[in-house]
């Protein structure tokens, strides 16, 4: 493919040029020669001011690029900064909320109470904000043994006999 490409170039466009500057060279040669002395020593700095060009204009889109992602960083780390202040102080608020709510819920709880059964009532709210408060704890078997079995129907029980412990 690039074979044909070039086959392509070279017949329509390379040897005809070359055929019409020998052509040229043969009816005009001091023109000629100036014209290829002139390309030739033009050719270094042509190529100086399209490398140049093409490394300022690259520079430039490199700068811009890099300032870009410095200010979306930047804007991305306020945008994170107040969301983050802002879950903050939602704790804070639900923190209080919710304190706030247990403790009306508590105190009319307790009026009801006592209105509706007297010292009695007291103590059925004082049970059940220990319920609220602290949760039911595992109860565990006892057999007697040093060893806590928190597994009641387990098959591998351990049991250290009160005279294995003297002799240790």
């Amino acid at each position: 493919m690039v074979r044909r490409y070039a086959d392509i170039i070279e017949h329509r466009y390379a040897r005809p040029a070359l055929d019409a500057a020998i052509e040229h060279f043969k009816e005009k040669p001091i023109t000629m020669t100036f014209i290829a002395l002139f390309a030739a020593l033009a050719a270094l700095p042509i190529m100086s001011f399209v490398g140049v060009s093409v490394f300022a204009i690259s520079s430039i889109v490199f700068v811009a690029t890099a300032c870009a992602v410095v200010a979306c960083l930047v804007a991305e780390s306020i945008i994170v900064s107040l969301g983050i202040c802002t879950l903050f102080s939602l704790a804070l608020v639900a923190i209080f909320l919710t304190t706030f709510v247990f403790s009306m819920y508590s105190m009319l709880r307790f009026i009801l109470l006592v209105r509706a059964r007297g010292g009695s009532g007291a103590m059925e709210w004082a049970l059940e904000t220990r319920e609220h408060f602290l949760p039911a704890r595992p109860e565990y078997e006892s057999d007697g043994s040093a060893i806590v079995n928190d597994r009641p129907n387990s098959e591998h029980t351990n049991k250290v006999e009160d005279a294995d412990i003297g002799d240790q």
